[in-house]
């Protein structure tokens, strides 16, 4: 009899060989980024997030959070503050290291997090991919995202932080797809907290819940648990594996606490009704909602900058202005439709859009399902509803990645999309200074400046307004995005073909594009979600007896 020969034990090293060509990936990825934030644009991007972000990081690191709104002016949630408190606090000793002073020193980190998010983001694709469809798809779901340009505009050139929620969307969904439902609304809260519009996430995360814990118990998938939490699991008698109300009670549980915590340490009642603000965890909930809704308000134009069907309409459309470097954007008070204002035409058009993913999602719940009615929640966020900037697509590319990593056409369609919107952040992100602004502007300091922040944009900015804050015009107080004004290190990058980017034609393309593939996504999504159902529903009826006619 022949013995089996010894199976040489899997060394880390070992390992990490067996995921050579995704290592190559992610460093190749990295190193682009790198060479682009440091040594290409070296303390270059979109200057006024830039300086917005490392003023609010010296805040932090200067006072601490229990006084950040008030002294900063800050417009976004808490989740993303904690990341700028660090590099707020690093900005000294960092700077004190390398010679130069603590602001240049933050300056330099603020592109960090969002390319590391992306680095994150392309690991949760590969294995994702990996694990459903095989290491070929892995491969080139890691690769699609981390190497189309969409990615690295937004983190390594802007030095925005869209990568950062989308990475706790993403990891969402994936927890939500293999039946882990705690950490899945825990992750979904939290990219709330990093910006609003990232509550799109829920309207898939909270159906999926409810159909698999409510209205079909037991039929969501149960979660790999391995030998560690198969023990735990052995102690909670099944609780990890249990479906059914208790576990949706205990999930909602968790989205709550993940949501209140991080609130506790800010200031964020100041936002609150008046008689609000003295309650600790009540007055902090509604400081969040009072900032969401005057985030909400801020740019009450059809378009801020995106390239969306809402750029071609209005007496002023962003097709006409942006070539020419002069007039405001339209407001959408404007009448579109039987005396609708556009605000609310788009609003309505939105909720239908959600509801119709959502009652898709209480009907199935796989993955594809999951996947695809995220897709289109993230583009109708996008394509559909006024006041829209044109990075508000951002949160499509990780999960389209997945998507398309199985299938030519997928991949052709994924690198067309990217591109289309490619166009859209190279037009903005390419002109120095503000791009666009509402018809007087919207207050800050005597109207001169973005929200008592950032100053107003050159001449060369098309559609620039006098200021964007929240209070009346010349008021004189500080608006959202300034305490005084905003001032650092950053300048602004200087891209080639920006002009072209920008003119009549190529908007009017990329609009129509963006606004046909919204549609075919939908149309896909319908297909996919409804099908089922109505095929069901032609059998039945087709296999009635039809009844016999009178003979004459």
């Amino acid at each position: 009899m022949t013995e089996a020969p010894d199976v040489p034990p899997r060394t880390p090293v070992r390992r990490l060989a067996d995921h050579g060509p995704f290592l190559a990936i992610l460093g190749s990825a990295m190193l682009l980024r790198l060479l682009l934030a440091y040594v290409a644009f070296p303390g270059q991007g979109y200057a006024s997030d830039l300086n917005e972000f490392g003023s609010w990081a010296s805040v932090l690191a200067d006072h601490g959070p229990g006084s950040f709104y008030q002294l900063s002016g800050a417009n976004y949630p808490p989740g993303y503050m904690y990341v700028l408190w660090l590099l707020g606090a690093l900005g000294a000793p960092l700077g004190s290291l390398l010679g130069v002073s603590s602001s240049q020193a933050t300056l330099a980190l603020l592109k960090l997090p969002p390319m590391l998010a992306d680095a994150a983001i392309g690991v949760l694709l590969y294995r994702a991919g990996s694990s459903w469809f095989g290491r070929t798809a892995g491969l080139v779901a890691a690769a699609l995202f981390l190497f189309l340009p969409i990615s690295w505009y937004d983190s390594a050139l802007w030095g925005q932080v869209d990568a950062v929620g989308s990475l706790l969307m993403l990891a969402a969904l994936l927890a939500l797809a293999d039946g882990w439902s705690e950490p899945a609304m825990a992750l979904a809260v939290l990219g709330v907290l990093v910006k609003p519009q990232d509550a799109i996430c829920l309207v898939v995360v909270v159906p999926v819940l409810v159909r698999r814990h409510l209205l079909r118990v037991g039929s969501g998938p149960q979660p790999s648990l391995g030998p560690r939490l198969t023990s735990l699991n052995r102690r909670l008698r099944g609780a990890l594996n249990h479906q059914g109300p208790l576990r949706l009670i205990s999930t909602f549980v968790v989205g709550a606490a993940v949501a209140i915590v991080p609130l506790l340490p800010f200031d964020i009642e100041r936002f609150a009704a008046t008689d609000l603000q003295g309650n600790l965890l009540v007055g902090h909930v509604a400081g969040l909602a009072g900032l969401f809704g005057s985030v909400a308000n801020q740019y009450a134009v059809l378009t801020a900058n995106a390239y969306n069907a809402w750029s071609l309409v209005g007496p002023t459309p962003l097709t006409s202005i942006a070539g020419s470097g002069s007039g405001t954007w339209t407001l959408d008070s404007m009448s579109v439709l039987w005396g609708i204002p556009a605000a609310q035409l788009g609003a309505a058009l939105l909720v239908v859009v959600g509801l119709t993913v959502a009652v898709g999602l209480l009907l199935r719940d796989d993955r594809l399902t999951v996947l695809l009615a995220f897709a289109v929640v993230a583009f109708a966020f996008y394509a559909v509803p006024t006041r829209v900037h044109e990075r508000y697509l951002f949160a499509l590319f990780p999960v389209g990645a997945l998507l398309a990593c199985r299938y030519g056409a997928g991949v052709l369609a994924y690198a067309i999309a990217s591109l289309l919107n490619l166009v859209n952040l190279h037009a903005i992100l390419g002109t120095p200074g503000v791009v666009g602004g509402p018809p007087g502007g919207f207050g800050g300091q005597g109207g001169a400046t973005l929200g008592g922040g950032a100053t107003a944009g050159p001449p060369s900015a098309f559609g620039g307004g006098p200021g964007l804050g929240t209070v009346p015009a010349g008021s004189g107080s500080a608006g959202l995005g300034g305490h005084g004004g905003v001032s650092g290190p950053a300048t602004w990058i200087d891209l080639p073909f920006a002009d072209l980017a920008k003119s009549e034609p190529v908007i009017v393309a990329v609009a129509i594009g963006q606004t046909v593939a919204f549609v075919a996504l939908l149309v896909a999504w319908i297909a996919v979600a409804y099908g089922p159902l109505l095929r069901r529903l032609l059998k039945r009826r087709s296999a009635q007896p039809q009844p016999i006619a009178a003979p004459d």
